[in-house]
């Protein structure tokens, strides 16, 4: 990728993490990169092709962040897996390159768009690969339906921390909520 075309992305996922999809216009994205309007239009022929782009490239940033916080060394016990949980909703929430408002505005768009939903197919499929690897180390039942119960509560954490930005979220609420259900995915399969 060029580095104007890059440059022209990034701008992308900044509009569309403060005003959304359907602010993601030539015109917006030109003025945001500080690029003329021609730019744009030459790099990408549609306002389709530069939000795949954005969300091809917030999906490579999170996933990435995903395969560090789910890399070896395994969580060995229950514990140290809500201490990895917490580190990755932390880092998927810190991470500024790939803004939180921006993943879920393309993802929900993804719902909407077939082209888009191979891209955001590709972040689940890694993002769930992660979550199974990191549960089955700590040794908790039936590894697959607990990775995905744990990241409907972390998606839908997340999700509300988008909606009611707050300092702290990860350490004052979302940790105890992971750690009751950590526990709770033991005592119910076992």
């Amino acid at each position: 990728m060029s580095d104007r075309r890059r440059l022209i992305v990034e701008a992308a996922l900044r509009v569309i993490a403060r005003d959304g999809v359907s602010a993601a216009t030539h015109r917006a994205v030109a003025a945001e990169a500080g690029v003329p309007l021609a730019s744009t239009t030459y790099h990408f022929s549609s306002k389709a092709e530069i939000v795949t782009e954005a969300l091809e490239l917030a999906i490579d940033r999170s996933i990435a962040a995903v395969e560090r916080h789910t890399a070896p060394p395994l969580p060995a016990t229950a514990d140290a897996l809500v201490e990895r949980l917490a580190e990755l909703a932390g880092a998927l929430c810190a991470d500024d390159q790939a803004p939180l408002a921006a993943q879920y505005e393309l993802l929900i768009e993804a719902g909407r768009s077939p082209p888009l939903q191979r891209v955001a197919e590709r972040w689940d499929g890694a993002y769930m690969a992660g979550l199974r690897a990191i549960v089955a180390g700590a040794r908790i039942p039936a590894p697959g339906q607990a990775a995905e119960i744990l990241s409907d509560l972390i998606d839908g954490a997340l999700l509300d921390l988008v909606a009611s930005p707050r300092e702290g979220f990860v350490e004052e609420t979302l940790r105890p909520r992971l750690a009751r259900v950590v526990a709770g995915l033991g005592i119910i399969a076992a």
